[in-house]
């Protein structure tokens, strides 16, 4: 016997407390008896859940943004989507949990591989319709395109047009 199954009604409470406190009080202020006091339930519930602060923030940054393949049928639309989705999802919360993560083995794993198997997915269906050369290398799309967008972020405190890291991109890895 598995027991009772948990409710979807307190995970989305908790979530939604989650995302309130961060932005009120930040990422380092943020305690999980507060989270619980938010969403009206007990701290054994909470903790049932997450073990710790950062694996519950971790679960509600990797789930409030959800990425599926866009398929527009034109691989640089595809990968334009996923960079503006990356920018339009940073803040410091996102960037302090994959930099806290680091600590923590395996806690963003799944979070990052899909994400990685997203992008690689566009650039061999692109290298299969011919917009892509045949040697494109996921990886290095990933880190010319996302890590400028990342890294522009962070000097600045402020995004940067997916769009224009794009078009400095694009051409390295284009057939076209």
């Amino acid at each position: 016997m598995s027991g009772r199954p948990r409710s979807t009604e307190i995970d989305r409470a908790l979530a939604a407390a989650t995302v309130t406190l961060l932005e009120e009080v930040g990422f380092d202020a943020l305690t999980l008896d507060a989270v619980a006091s938010r969403a009206g339930v007990s701290r054994p519930t909470l903790y049932r859940r997450w073990p710790t602060k950062l694996h519950l923030v971790a679960h509600v940054v990797a789930n409030r943004v959800p990425l599926a393949d866009p398929d527009t049928g034109s691989t640089r639309e595809d990968l334009l989507v996923l960079a503006n989705a990356l920018v339009s999802g940073l803040s410091w919360v996102v960037l302090a949990v994959h930099a806290e993560a680091r600590r923590v083995p395996g806690l963003l794993d799944g979070f990052l591989a899909g994400r990685h198997a997203l992008v690689d997915g566009v650039v061999r269906r692109g290298i299969a319709r011919g917009e892509l050369r045949p040697d494109t290398d996921p990886e290095l799309v990933r880190d010319l395109l996302f890590g400028p967008l990342v890294y522009h972020w962070l000097a600045t405190d402020r995004p940067r047009s997916a769009e224009t890291v794009f078009d400095a991109v694009w051409p390295l890895f284009s057939q076209n």
